[in-house]
């Protein structure tokens, strides 16, 4: 029976050995194909610069690239830092609220407290009172006053003992109030996370119209978008002015102070406006923006930047990681924006995912192993 076990075990161990050495070699031949197209891209970028009717563009394309990811930045940054000292305010009112009843319910319990040392020190007071009595009542004819004396003393001590007890009951109530720790901080509120989103909305908004004043937004967002040898910016004169318009920009997007002083007429304007899908959501709804964008002189799916289109300018995406539309870009929530955190499990480990995927493949397909890889197999 032993060496049976011992044998299951290893064909056991055998096969997870195997399922791993399968895993590992297409995590190889995965990364080779991306090592592959990873120097054929450095080839045809070296292929552009090499000529010369295309190298300038491409110093345009990876210039214009920089512009979104400065914005990006831009954003990113202004949104740690609103959300850095939005928590430290909230976390000091909440540690403050927190000290405040711990110190109401420590004010209630001494109260009791000394209500009960009161309360014990007076029966004692009686009790010694009695006992003294008692201690006097010497002569003959005092026989029975003594026993019904004693019997209310033996009454005045069990009453003395519950005192006493309540009172060490108290003193240990207040030792575990006082050592007990404060609750944890929930996190910034509803409100705050909303208000944070517009304030983050309207500054996306302001990047966006400096940046479209250079008439550079939609070709930063199509380079961001397309591969460099997708575009064309047209002669080398053409592409020296594309060049000069960024300089100018990315001078006008790093000019935060210019930027941050604009923010409060088109916060105002935006919380006229904004709506929200339920009482939970915290990012505002695209029509909603859109409304905002057509008060503030523009109009809906006009090309000029407005909430909605500054939203998705500086690299929106969902909280799945996948780009979101440009209409639907101020609805989903994104790293830039602040959402409530969702209730999901625990994630799985990647090696028990991975090894379960690879099973059932070696399930639904034919082993191929020593030849050529499995059709199914990257």
């Amino acid at each position: 029976m032993q060496l049976f076990q011992n044998r299951a075990g290893l064909k056991k161990a055998y096969a997870d050995l195997q399922d791993e050495f399968h895993l590992l070699r297409d995590r190889l031949k995965q990364q080779e194909g991306a090592t592959i197209r990873v120097e054929e891209q450095l080839a045809t970028l070296a292929d552009l610069l090499a000529d010369p009717r295309t190298g300038f563009g491409a110093l345009v394309f990876f210039q214009l690239r920089g512009l979104w990811k400065s914005c990006h930045q831009q954003l990113a940054d202004f949104t740690a830092e609103l959300l850095r000292r939005q928590e430290a305010r909230e976390s000091a009112k909440h540690k403050g609220q927190c000290e405040a009843a711990r110190a109401a319910r420590l004010a209630d319990v001494d109260r009791r407290l000394n209500l009960a040392s009161c309360d014990a020190d007076d029966r004692r007071r009686r009790l010694n009172v009695a006992q003294t009595e008692i201690d006097g009542l010497t002569a003959l004819w005092h026989y029975f006053e003594r026993r019904r004396r004693q019997k209310a003393l033996a009454t005045l001590r069990h009453a003395l003992v519950r005192a006493d007890a309540a009172v060490g009951d108290l003193h240990a109530e207040r030792s575990a109030l006082a050592d007990e720790p404060l609750e944890d901080f929930p996190g910034i509120s509803l409100a705050a996370r909303r208000s944070i989103n517009l304030v983050v909305i309207a500054y996306a908004e302001i990047l966006c119209e400096q940046v479209d004043a250079f008439a550079l937004a939609a070709r930063a967002k199509e380079a961001v978008a397309r591969r460099v040898h997708e575009m064309s910016f047209g002669t080398r004169a053409e592409c020296d002015d594309y060049m000069v318009r960024v300089q100018k920009a990315q001078l006008a997007v790093a000019d935060r102070k210019r930027n941050t002083a604009a923010l409060k007429g088109k916060l105002e304007r935006l919380r006229a406006v904004c709506e929200y899908r339920n009482a939970a959501d915290t990012v505002p709804t695209a029509d909603s923006l859109s409304a905002a964008a057509v008060q503030g002189g523009g109009r809906a799916g006009a090309a000029g930047p407005g909430p909605v289109r500054a939203a998705a300018e500086w690299g929106r995406f969902n909280l799945r990681g996948r780009e979101a539309s440009p209409t639907r870009a101020a609805a989903a929530p994104g790293p830039l924006l602040v959402s409530l955190p969702p209730l999901s499990a625990a994630p799985a480990s990647a090696r028990s995912c991975a090894r379960s995927a690879w099973r059932g493949r070696r399930k639904s397909a034919p082993s191929h192993r020593g030849g050529s890889p499995a059709p199914g197999r990257p």
